[in-house]
This record gives C-alpha cells, sequence and structure tokens, in this order.
C-alpha cells in the first residue's frame, strides 16, 4: 500500500509543482478536463481510474501509487466517520458457514 500522508489532491499539487505545471496545462497534457483535476487538487473530487492511468502514463509513476493514496485517503476518512462508526456497531460478523 501506498505509504502517504498526503491527500491525493495535495500529492496531486506537489507533482504539478515539481514539473513546474498547472492544472490547465496538465489537463491538455493529459486529456482530460481541467475542472476534474482541479477539484481533485481540492480534495472535492477522487482520483479515478481513468484519471490515475493518465497520471501514471505522464508522471513515470503506476496508476497504483495514485489510486492506493486515494484509497488511503477514503479508509481515513471512513474510520474518522461519527456516523459510519456507529452503524459498524450494529453490524454482526459472518458466522461460519455450516460444512459441507
Amino acid at each position: 500500500m501506498a505509504k502517504t500522508k498526503q491527500s491525493p489532491g495535495t500529492l496531486l499539487l506537489d507533482y504539478v509543482r515539481k514539473y513546474k505545471l498547472n492544472c490547465n496545462r496538465l489537463s491538455k497534457e493529459i486529456k482530460c478536463s481541467q475542472t476534474a483535476l482541479r477539484l481533485i487538487s481540492l480534495d472535492k473530487s477522487r482520483i479515478t481510474t481513468s484519471i490515475a492511468v493518465r497520471l501514471a502514463k505522464y508522471f513515470a509513476t503506476k496508476p497504483e501509487f495514485w489510486l492506493l493514496a486515494q484509497m488511503e485517503y477514503d479508509l481515513k476518512k471512513a474510520a474518522n466517520n461519527k456516523s459510519l462508526i456507529k452503524a459498524l456497531k450494529g453490524i454482526p460478523k459472518a458466522s461460519k458457514p455450516a460444512g459441507r
């Protein structure tokens, strides 16, 4: 798993800065919506598989790098979601299936 403490948006912005880009230029280079990249950079939208593959191709990384960063961020948010935590308390564990 990608061990990043950054949000996917912050990670994306780090790459944008490192390569002296902006979201407009990057969106043209990877042929995607500028709005999509801006929303990701603000952590208001998720990195999709399509965006991950495009970013991986452009920055010579792996799609998994971007997707794992997104998954870690999502799981961290879920772990702090009070309504989800409350709902989980009411969910029992599955019992083992009977032998055949």
